[in-house]
């Protein structure tokens, strides 16, 4: 099985795991970067709808980017909710090989982030509307190479399932591409007063712990992530299929 990741916004260079690798895609997203180095401090304030400080800060990753394997490593790049209840901190060289062959990282950047991959910070999602090599955006520039090579990884997984721990924004790229019998969402619903909702922090929260669960637990089959009862959570039988699996957690 593959799981499938979002990227953060924000991000951090204080990694202890040393890199092993560079993305995959990187005449891709050298050609990404040229077009966004021809923009002015101005245009990606407006671009990216952002305040001018962090314009000014865009503009100089985008400048000094550099693509080498001195960089930190993805996983410990991104410094979102999501990544911070991976809890990298507690897992060992084992866990490590687990997720490179397991877990990848969706990027309007680099397409695709294996965890130890040597990436800088940047500031770019998925969604940002520039136009590269006649594509309208960055689904369309991405959404080829990227799926080609997520089918091409599931041949050599025990069980060809995508894992869709993704938000929308990301999971867009590929969904229509995958088959629908091989692409599963996980959704993390609160309860609270009986009734139910999707959280969007508590979503980002569960994501991390459920990652931290199939590198700790070397989740192989399908029905080994029933298991995940991380955080109080549990599996809702009713609402699971083949195309879903359901967790819940009910908040006082």
């Amino acid at each position: 099985m593959l799981y499938i990741i979002s990227p953060t916004k924000t991000m951090k260079q204080d990694g202890k795991r040393k890199p092993e690798s560079i993305p995959m895609f990187l005449n891709q997203t050298k050609e990404i970067v040229k077009v966004l180095q021809s923009y002015s401090q101005e245009d990606l304030q407006g671009l990216m709808k952002i305040k001018e400080p962090l314009a000014m800060r865009v503009k100089e990753q985008f400048t000094s980017i550099v693509f080498n394997q001195l960089g930190t490593s993805a996983i410990e790049t991104y410094d979102g909710l999501q990544f911070k209840y991976m809890d990298t901190s507690t897992w060992d060289e084992v866990d490590y090989q687990y997720a490179l062959e397991h877990v990848r990282i969706l990027s309007g950047l680099y397409g695709i982030v294996k965890p130890l991959d040597s990436i800088y910070p940047y500031r770019l999602e998925m969604q940002t509307k520039i136009q590269v090599a006649g594509c309208k955006d960055l689904y369309m520039y991405w959404e080829e190479c990227i799926s080609k090579e997520l089918q091409s990884e599931l041949q050599t997984q025990e069980e060809p399932y995508i894992i869709n721990l993704a938000s929308k924004e990301y999971d867009k790229v590929i969904r229509k591409h995958i088959h629908k019998e091989q692409f599963i969402d996980i959704i993390f619903q609160v309860e609270k007063k009986g009734k139910r909702k999707v959280e969007a922090t508590a979503s980002k929260m569960a994501r991390g712990a459920m990652v931290r669960f199939v590198v700790k637990y070397k989740v192989q089959r399908l029905e080994q992530l029933y298991e995940f009862c991380e955080d109080g959570y549990q599996l809702d039988h009713e609402l699971s299929n083949s195309s879903q699996i359901v967790f819940y957690k009910v908040v006082e």
